[in-house]
């Protein structure tokens, strides 16, 4: 995304999250998150950043500079840990297979197992 507004409305808009919210949560008016959105704001930092990223669930330094991952995924079970674990441990070779392996995977309503209350054999 080339611009902080670009960046501020996908948050917004992908996060389903009101702009009555933000501003709540901010402190501020409503019209001065549209000003966020609409590129009047041309820096966003501090307390205002953290907060609209918490809430829209987006990375702080992808809102503000359009570097990093857009979103952070946190593992939830000790089988997601040990997944995120040993792909932190992957060189980009073995990552780039990864990402081939999962893109074979389908989605879950696609499964056999589970439709039938079953877990797939690891």
């Amino acid at each position: 995304m080339a611009t902080l507004a670009d960046r501020v409305r996908e948050a917004i808009e992908t996060s389903d999250v009101s702009v009555s919210s933000i501003a709540e949560a901010c402190g501020i008016s409503q019209q001065s998150v549209y000003q966020w959105i609409n590129g009047e704001t041309k820096e966003l930092m501090g307390d205002h950043l953290v907060e609209l990223a918490e809430l829209t669930g987006h990375e702080a330094r992808w809102i503000a500079k359009g570097s990093g991952p857009k979103k952070r995924i946190y593992a939830r079970t000790e089988q997601q840990a040990h997944v995120l674990n040993a792909m932190q441990a992957m060189d980009s070779y073995e990552a780039a297979l990864l990402v081939k392996i999962t893109d074979t995977i389908p989605p879950k309503s696609m499964r056999k197992e589970e439709k039938n209350g079953n877990s797939p054999a690891v």
